[in-house]
């Protein structure tokens, strides 16, 4: 029985240029994520302004990820990719918009970054099994919406954001434990497809 080509030969297979480097990156971002989830879930129940640091690390994690993310079907990261970027000119455009509009186009931002988020851990949960893929997932959403539609509370957000951390802590833990440049297991995401030569 055949072993299947690791992750690099997959890489070469397909004509894409990702190389340790990218991936070390990609997981800078996660890191990235985790600290800033982390700052926000302590300084948000503190009533400290200081926790917009802690989305704007956030966002930068992922869009650091976003930009490193390896995947075969290139929508999937266009659309990743592109809910951040657009999470973050939306947020910024906030600052202009009139008082009573800025704070619901502010989070709607902070909602399409999350999006994308949820689909870096989807995508880790897709590949690697990683059940704090799947919960991040539904949980993004859900505190996002929350936020967005329902005006969600102190404790409501606190809980929220500590079980993000909690979320983002293990699934980088778990990340970070991987070898580099690490296959899919049970090579769930298919081959590449190859480069036409």
């Amino acid at each position: 029985m055949a072993t299947p080509p690791t992750l690099e030969e997959q890489i070469a297979l397909a004509g894409i240029k990702y190389g340790r480097r990218h991936d070390i990156s990609y997981r800078a971002g996660f890191v990235m994520q985790v600290l800033g989830m982390g700052i926000l879930a302590v300084l948000y129940p503190l009533d400290s302004p200081f926790y917009t640091i802690g989305i704007m690390l956030f966002e930068a994690g992922a869009l650091l990820a976003a930009v490193y993310l390896l995947v075969w079907m290139t929508w999937i990261k266009k659309v990743i990719l592109g809910s951040i970027v657009t999470g973050i000119a939306l947020q910024a455009a906030g600052f202009y918009a009139p008082e009573q509009y800025a704070g619901s186009i502010i989070i709607a931002g902070i909602g399409l970054v999350c999006a994308g988020a949820a689909g870096l851990a989807g995508k880790e949960a897709y590949c690697f099994q990683y059940r704090e893929g799947r919960m991040l997932m539904w949980l993004y959403p859900i505190v996002i919406l929350a936020n967005l539609f329902l005006k969600a509370g102190l404790v409501f957000n606190t809980l929220g954001f500590s079980a993000l951390f909690i979320l983002n802590l293990f699934l980088t833990g778990k990340k970070l434990k991987q070898p580099i440049l690490a296959s899919c297991v049970s090579n769930t995401c298919g081959l590449p497809p190859q480069k036409k030569s």
